[in-house]
């Protein structure tokens, strides 16, 4: 993830702030669920988030993962003028 949504100032911004939670709640689930090996890098002042699992992708983390997307794509819908989805798989 990169950028901010701009749907709002900074502190009041409701886009910026749902994907975000999604982003680390995400991740704090992987991590305290499952057994994945992985790398992830934050810088909040460009709100840049990179997470990368580096272990073979377990059941739960799929699956994680797929709520996660499920929330981003409900976003999208609501407030499409303000995230733009790119999928990259490496």
């Amino acid at each position: 993830m990169l950028g901010h949504a701009n749907f709002d100032d900074y502190g009041k911004d409701i886009v910026c702030a749902s994907v975000s939670v999604l982003a680390i709640n995400t991740v704090n689930s992987i991590e305290t669920f499952t057994k994945d090996v992985f790398d992830c890098t934050v810088r909040e002042k460009d709100g840049f988030i990179r997470f990368q699992l580096i272990s073979n992708i377990s059941e739960e983390s799929k699956l994680l993962l797929s709520a996660f997307n499920l929330g981003i794509q409900g976003i999208n819908q609501q407030y499409c003028n303000n995230i733009d989805i790119l999928n990259e798989e490496v």
